[in-house]
């Protein structure tokens, strides 16, 4: 065989090999965008605000015990009380009612009930941060298709929360009323002193006494 016909042969079959068996396959991303459009966060958190937080409220930490538990040692309230997110992240999730004290522009100061001097701040300002995602304790990062979605739904609760909660406070809280309320806070970093918050909580639920 003439030697540009063998060349040929040898081309034509490394050809016919790549076309069945390619060195890459080019993988089309419509499902994944269809997957992640398919994910309404509104939707998903209409119906945890309704129907899932109120019952986890139930099973929400007494905050007289959980404020004792940190004043005697962080890190063993934080075993028992808390819910741990990643590296150095963890959240309480608790119940309580107290006196307001001090209305300030994106907080108010409550003074605890049965909770010897002991105050924590209640937000009533702009939410912020992933405390009420992460410290209900209802979701789960791998119940997810990614970070995206999870960012959303983090959004949308918060926006639940301005809308529903903090929005009433603003108007109606006034100093010196009784409020019971349920929220979540993130673990402090330190110990704050006899009179100051030790814990700025998120509400989920509150309720002017």
């Amino acid at each position: 065989m003439p030697r540009t016909l063998r060349l040929a042969a040898i081309a034509g079959l490394g050809l016919a090999f790549l076309w069945f068996f390619p060195l890459f396959r080019i993988v089309p991303i419509k499902p994944a965008a269809a997957e992640s459009a398919a994910f309404d966060a509104q939707t998903v958190a209409a119906e945890v605000w309704k129907n899932q937080i109120p019952a986890a409220v139930d099973g929400a930490a007494d905050l007289r015990d959980v404020s004792r538990a940190i004043r005697q040692n962080p890190a063993a309230a934080t075993n028992r009380f808390g819910r741990s997110v990643g590296v150095g992240v963890a959240y309480y999730f608790v119940h309580g009612s107290g006196r307001i004290v001090a209305k300030e522009r994106n907080y108010l100061r409550v003074a605890v009930d049965g909770a010897d001097q002991e105050v924590v701040s209640i937000r009533i300002g702009p939410v912020f941060g992933n405390a009420i995602r992460d410290g209900c304790g209802l979701f789960d990062v791998n119940d997810f298709s990614g970070l995206e979605q999870f960012n959303e739904l983090s959004a949308a609760l918060n926006a639940h929360v301005d809308t529903d909660v903090t929005s009433t406070l603003r108007t109606e809280a006034e100093e010196g009323a009784v409020i019971r309320f349920a929220g979540c806070a993130t673990a402090p970093e330190s110990l704050a002193e006899r009179g100051e918050p030790i814990l700025i909580i998120i509400p989920v639920e509150a309720e002017m006494l």
